[in-house]
């Protein structure tokens, strides 16, 4: 009797062990996945370099028109930083304070070698022009 009460839970066990291995068999699935990496390591073709460089380029840039209330072009403006002294900078030939108005513009932060310019639209950062320099640094924000 003995006997088999210590069989029962080992018989138990050990179908149990085998329906789950049939269970884990893969068999069709495990094909599946093969063809899949087959496919990814086949080579493939791609555009050739003459198609990429005959596309146009896909950012729009947008320009405002600079017309005044008669709809007549608007000359734009253009700021140079000439130099910074203490809490002074002189641009387009005149020193001015922080906070001070220059056009549209206003002088609101004053660094060691540029200012920064702000209006209701946006913020513009001048660069102090180097004597070796050919072009000046301008940058929006």
């Amino acid at each position: 009797m003995k006997t088999i009460k210590t069989l029962i839970p080992v018989l138990f066990l050990l179908s149990s062990f085998l329906y789950a291995s049939a269970e884990l068999s893969l068999g069709n699935e495990t094909k599946v996945y093969d063809k899949i990496f087959e496919k990814i390591g086949e080579t493939r073709v791609g555009a050739n370099v003459e198609d990429i460089n005959r596309l146009r380029n896909p950012f729009v840039v947008i320009y405002r028109k600079r017309k005044d209330a008669n709809g007549t072009k608007r000359p734009q403006i253009t700021y140079t930083l000439d130099g910074i002294f203490e809490n002074k900078a002189k641009i387009n030939g005149k020193w001015r304070k922080k906070y001070s108005k220059i056009g549209t513009y206003k002088l609101i932060k004053i660094k060691k070698r540029s200012v920064v310019l702000r209006n209701t639209n946006e913020n513009k950062e001048l660069f102090i022009r180097n004597n070796n320099d050919s072009k000046i640094k301008f940058s929006s924000k």
